[in-house]
């Protein structure tokens, strides 16, 4: 795969991921987090088996030789990731949110640093501290009291370990065998994760009553289970594989913007000059520290 077809895979996951919030905020007093995150999951799974089920029949020594893997994958994108995702919804303020999540390409750089002692360039220095103001400025609206006012709840380390759960599950992407399709490897770690989850969801699900099924509930599982995990998971294996963990981390730092810009068409709301600002600071930051074609000795 070219690495500008790379590029574009990171890029498209990271634009469907983003409505991942909007949903998120739809849906967050619908239904439980475990129980959200589980239909999800269950939604995506039944949509791949028809294309991923010759694969997998195929691959199945190969699976079985690299479950553990499989299931730490699983554990990481499938079972914790998004659970956490609802789960902070319930307690902290979008701002926090918004400030939190996108660190997770910063875990994958210094993984990659102290594992592979792959370098960071000044060029990728630059981009970063680039996209880390952008972000700033974005989702602060330009007024730094609102940032010197912030206050940690607990959903804020549920953010934090939503941040930390796709660094890490980026970073071992590169580790994902050769021998596994992506079709194989997506369609075997939902089923794990599944797995995982199901002891809480159940556990969730006696302990709350069971949640009611509206058009908004049932519209945004859809999309979160097709678009969020079965396309953008996709999307992302192949990113990963074309142009590696970092540089596909640093794409998915453009996320604040997409989320603002959906903010505005589906949820109605303001955008003010500073947001813009910040975006193009983020995305001049992105182009910056994965420009095709940089020198190596950078």
């Amino acid at each position: 795969m070219r690495t500008e077809t790379g590029f574009a895979c990171a890029l498209a996951a990271t634009v469907i991921w983003s409505g991942n919030f909007v949903a998120s905020r739809a849906v967050a007093f619908l239904i439980p987090p475990w129980q959200c995150n589980f239909w999800r999951w269950a939604v995506a799974l039944a949509v791949l088996l028809p294309f991923a089920w010759r694969s997998l029949i195929a691959e199945m020594p190969a699976l079985r030789r690299h479950i553990r893997y499989l299931s730490l994958m699983g554990i990481l994108g499938v079972t914790l990731m998004n659970t956490f995702i609802y789960k902070a919804g319930q307690t902290t303020e979008s701002l926090n949110m918004a400030l939190l999540t996108p660190t997770a390409p910063v875990v994958i750089l210094l993984l990659s640093r102290m594992i592979y002692a792959e370098p960071i360039t000044p060029r990728r220095l630059t981009g970063l501290i680039t996209v880390l103001v952008g972000i700033v400025i974005l989702v602060s609206r330009g007024d730094m009291q609102a940032l010197a006012a912030l206050r940690f709840a607990e959903g804020d380390f549920w953010a934090l370990g939503t941040a930390l759960c796709f660094g890490i599950y980026s970073f071992l992407m590169r580790r994902r065998p050769a021998e596994l399709s992506p079709m194989a490897f997506n369609a075997a770690t939902f089923a794990l994760g599944l797995v995982f989850a199901a002891p809480f969801t159940l556990a969730e699900a006696c302990l709350h009553p069971l949640p009611q099924l509206t058009a908004t509930l049932v519209f945004c599982v859809l999309y979160m289970g097709v678009g969020c995990s079965t396309l953008s998971f996709w999307l992302w294996t192949l990113a990963v594989d074309a142009i590696g963990p970092v540089r596909s981390g640093l794409v998915y730092y453009s996320l604040p913007v997409f989320s603002a810009v959906g903010a505005v068409l589906l949820l109605g709301e303001s955008i003010y000059p500073a947001q813009i600002a910040g975006g193009v600071l983020v995305i001049g930051g992105i182009f910056v520290a994965t420009r095709i074609g940089a020198a190596q000795t950078e």
